[in-house]
């Protein structure tokens, strides 16, 4: 009866000091938990600066949801669930409702990071307790909480949190499910994997080897296990339930779904998907069943975006291979390394690493020496970090937020390791892995020891994704685009653009692209900084430029280019643009804002007078000589034409808005082209009066003319006999011009003539090619510019002239007794000389 006694004593007791001891660890993990959420949220309230590019965008797509849940319907979710083209949409769909709590912000987007950071903690904790014990799961929730990249990633818009959280469920699913056993755990591996696939597609990089471990270890059970008897009518309902969940989400957007590759297949295709995972919840539970069902649960999730998007795998071959990083390949050896060196500077510091690796990889070292584990159910954790590194070596693409998610895993493995080590040891390296993670991740959280870090900077880890929230790359003084874009937008309720020639960490095309969607604005921005941008087009094809001074590392060669060509004063921009403001910034550079009040606003628009202005640009590159000024009569064909570069100097733009164009055109000697369109025919008249036109080419909308102009003329007589009733009385020219410029002729013509006869004047080489030729109605004063091509050859040439009738395509004879060819005249010679 004592005994008895004792023993229940004895249980009761134990009970007592386990719910004690949980409680204990519950109130730890909560405060690990809360003061990593408050860290998180200090960083975030102090920091205005949005960090990263790529978060850039995720912020601007997870604002447009706005527009598309406005009201929850099958529409509405059918299209957030396969919207984005290239970015799957878990991480925008689950930010919705911080968005509506918090603000459409990048703060009240950033918060769901935050919140994300909390749940891989206790994922963490719960992961860790499982596969050791509580002590091991709550210091290895410290150490998450602690790591540099897992703060970087709770405080930016990036999926990598999300993704995380997502791969620590699945294992953790994983584990619990002993090998696809037990039917929950194993439907909550399914709906994590699902998930996981939403937010990223990476999701089974981690978590293949896992996987086939478990299945490897059970592996007898799923070949001699049977297959329940079969069953139509389980079968039946599995395929009703399969047609009717397919049908419910396809029918209402059946029209939608036209627009995807699949089309109407798709409403197939999901029934194929989602009858595995019905049939498998219908039988009765067991290795095999509880395996497919969890399966096709987790592809069913994942097709909402997938099966529309089936070519998805094409287009990350694709993108792998534009992102790809230069010299890349598997039979390059830094393919191999480049993630051991991410985890050394990024996910640890070069002190942390030093400190904490070889006392948590000791113990493991040792064990596995004598061929012994000393956590058999650990090897899932390092199957997790093998998965990753072993697909992440073999594509192109390398980025230190791709091992975020196998730090949890890693933590729990280091924590495994401490707890090898015998007290006091435990508790010193312990300590002092938390002492130095934690001053780390002070240093990154508060601006105060900023001095103290930059003297130290080398023992932690990269600012790549880490930093400080208001100092240096992240000082308020970058936080200029908000400024930009009200001056743009102010006073104009017209559709704007601005084209950037600026790309720094702080300022892109992403921020502003962001700030547009957050603000609502009307302005279109256009990137000229990549390599396949047309730099130059895009600049002129924008009512607002923003470039900046100072080193331009991160645009394109051809973007540096136009920089340079601006700050030169080209002379285009400087009078079609007037700066309207500048933006000091913290590192000394200056950002200046120009502004274009004349020609069209989106010339892009037009894509028919675009080609056309294009192929008049192309005529002009090849015909005109250079230093030969070509002249816009309107600032509008100047954006039309100019846009495609023919010419960088001289050029002059006249703008009918300050006068008659006539008064502005300036006095030249030589040769000019004039571009034309339809608000310039009075010039065009005046300049047929006044200079010698020569070739033109274009059509209705934009045209260029050769001009020559010349203060005298030289008086030639003519060399030989002319035809009967017609004379010319006088011939005016220049005895020598340059190749590439207009040969000025006039002429004074006398006697009777048909209204349909003409004169053409050529210019001919001693070997009879007529190199230039010009035909105009016959006049008593006729002026003539005959174009010699910058090609032209140095030497004498023939000026000979024909007279023909124009109606009877018939040549007019010269007088009798002439030698030679009998339609020709020869008036003089003109010398061609090299420019």
């Amino acid at each position: 009866m004592h005994s008895s006694s004792a023993y229940t004593s004895s249980v009761l007791n134990s009970a007592s000091d386990s719910r004690r001891s949980f409680t204990i660890v519950i109130l730890l993990l909560s405060m690990i938990v809360v003061l990593n959420i408050i860290g998180n949220l200090f960083w975030i309230q102090q920091n205005i600066v949005l960090v990263g590019r790529d978060a850039s965008n995720y912020l601007k797509n997870t604002l447009s949801y706005r527009e598309i849940l406005t009201d929850l319907s099958p529409l509405s979710l059918f299209h957030a669930f396969t919207y984005p083209q290239y970015r799957t949409p878990g991480l925008y769909i689950a930010a919705q409702p911080f968005l509506h709590l918090f603000g459409f912000t990048m703060d009240g987007a950033q918060y769901l990071n935050v919140a994300l950071s909390a749940v891989v903690i206790v994922l963490t904790y719960c992961l860790g307790a499982a596969i050791a014990d509580r002590r091991v799961g709550l210091f290895a929730a410290l150490l998450v909480s602690l790591l540099p990249m897992m703060a970087a990633m709770a405080r930016l818009f990036y999926t990598e949190m999300f993704l995380t959280a997502a791969v620590a469920a699945n294992l953790l699913a994983l584990h619990k499910s002993d090998g696809f056993a037990r039917r929950s755990w194993s439907l909550a591996w399914g709906v994590s994997l699902g998930v996981g696939l939403l937010v990223k597609w990476t999701t089974p990089i981690y978590l293949w080897l896992p996987v086939l471990w478990a299945l490897w270890r059970n592996r007898s059970d799923f070949l001699r296990g049977r297959w329940p008897a079969w069953q139509g009518r389980r079968l039946l309902l599995a395929l009703l339930a399969a047609f009717v969940i397919a049908t419910l989400w396809c029918w209402p957007n059946r029209f939608q779904a036209e627009a995807f590759l699949l089309g109407r297949y798709l409403w197939p295709a999901w029934i194929l998907i989602l009858t595995p995972a019905t049939l498998g919840l219908a039988l009765p539970s067991s290795r095999r069943t509880n395996l497919v069902a969890a399966l096709f649960v987790g592809l069913s999730i994942a097709s909402l975006w997938y099966l529309p998007h089936v070519d998805i795998g094409l287009r990350l071959f694709i993108e792998d291979e534009a992102r790809g990083q230069e010299g890349a390949g598997l039979l390059n050896p830094d393919n191999y390394l480049r993630y051991f060196r991410h985890l050394y500077f990024a996910h640890f510091g070069p002190l942390a690493f030093w400190l904490i690796a070889p006392s948590a990889l000791w113990p493991w070292l040792r064990a596995w020496s004598r061929r012994q584990s000393l956590n058999p159910s650990a090897t899932l954790l390092w199957l997790n970090i093998a998965s990753a590194l072993i697909v992440l070596s073999l594509i192109a693409q390398q980025n230190a937020r791709n091992l975020v998610p196998v730090l949890p895993g890693m933590a729990i493995l280091c924590a495994i390791g401490l707890w090898q080590h015998q007290p006091p040891l435990r508790w010193l390296f312990g300590g002092v892995w938390v002492a130095v993670l934690g001053v780390q991740l002070l240093l990154y959280t508060v601006d105060a020891p900023f001095d103290f870090y930059r003297s130290t900077q080398p023992f932690w880890a990269s600012r790549q994704y880490l930093k400080q929230p208001a100092v240096s790359e992240t000082d308020p003084g970058y936080w200029v685009a908000p400024h930009i874009l009200e001056t743009i937008v102010q006073n104009s309720d017209a559709p704007q653009r601005l084209t950037l020639l600026v790309n720094t960490h702080q300022i892109h095309r992403g921020v502003f692209k962001y700030l547009v969607e957050e603000k609502r604005l009307d302005v279109v921005i256009e990137d000229a900084t990549e390599t396949e941008s047309t730099a130059w087009r895009d600049v002129l094809a924008a009512p607002w430029v923003l470039i900046k001074d100072g080193a331009n590392r991160n645009v394109a060669v051809e973007g540096q280019a136009v920089i340079e060509r601006i700050f030169s004063g080209d002379p285009l921009f400087g009078i079609l643009y007037n700066e309207v403001a500048t933006y000091p910034l913290p590192d000394r550079d200056t950002l200046y804002l120009y502004h274009r009040l004349k020609g069209p606003g989106h010339p892009d628009a037009d894509l028919t007078r675009l080609t056309k202005a294009a192929e008049l640009s192309a005529w002009l590159k090849e015909v005109r000589r250079p230093n030969i000024p070509l002249i816009y009569s309107t600032p509008d064909v100047a954006v039309w034409v100019g846009m495609h570069d023919p010419a960088q100097t001289p050029v002059i733009v006249l703008d009918p808005a300050q006068g008659a164009p006539s008064g502005q055109f300036p006095a030249l000697q030589g040769a000019a082209f004039v571009v034309f369109d339809q608000n310039a025919l009075e010039l065009e008249q005046w300049l047929d009066q006044q200079a010698f036109r020569s070739v033109d080419f274009g059509d209705d909308d934009a045209w260029a003319v050769l001009y020559g102009f010349v203060d005298a003329l030289e008086e030639k007589q003519p060399m030989g006999p002319q035809w009967e009733g017609i004379e010319l009385h006088k011939l005016q020219t220049l005895s020598q011009i340059h190749s590439g410029e207009v040969l000025p002729i006039e002429a004074q013509i006398g006697g009777e003539w048909l209204p349909q006869y003409k004169l053409s004047l050529r210019l001919i080489a001693s070997d009879g090619v007529i190199i230039a030729s010009q035909d105009r109605s016959l006049a008593e004063v006729m002026r003539f510019g005959l174009f010699a091509p910058p090609q032209s050859q140095p030497g004498n040439y023939w000026l000979v002239a024909v007279l023909y009738d124009a109606e009877r395509m018939v040549n007019i004879p010269v007088a009798s007794g002439v030698e030679g060819s009998p339609v020709e005249v020869k008036l003089t010679t003109i010398q061609i000389v090299d420019p």
